[in-house]
């Protein structure tokens, strides 16, 4: 099952812009980049698999695959308006599923916090 294409990043400026203006965490297995939009829209989402951290086709298919069911199972860590690009590192392929789970969930925990800021 895909991502509906409204809820995908595709465009290279997009993720220039997320990179450029955006903001970063690492949570270990991956890197978030994410920025909130103005407009609201639907949470949006890509994940990028370098060859560089992961030599073989295999396993950068399969860590995007894993990468993929992560916001397309539980979207509701980031509510609408957000756009996220997950980088993914070496070590993502040697976590099983619920651990990813629960350090994506973590992440977005903490950049919700960030985002609502200080109550003054």
């Amino acid at each position: 099952m895909r991502l509906p294409r409204e809820r995908r990043i595709r465009a290279s400026a997009d993720f220039a812009r997320i990179r450029n203006t955006g903001s970063r965490l690492d949570c270990g297995p991956f890197l978030l980049n994410f920025k909130r939009t103005e407009g609201g829209g639907p949470t949006r989402f890509a994940v990028i698999a370098a060859k560089k951290s992961l030599r073989l086709a295999v396993d950068r298919n399969r860590a995007k695959r894993l990468a993929r069911e992560l916001f397309r199972t539980d979207p509701a860590p980031f509510p609408p308006g957000w756009e996220v690009v997950l980088v993914i590192r070496s070590g993502l392929l040697r976590r099983r599923l619920a651990d990813l789970r629960k350090v994506f969930i973590e992440a977005a925990a903490r950049i919700q916090a960030k985002a609502a800021g200080p109550v003054a």
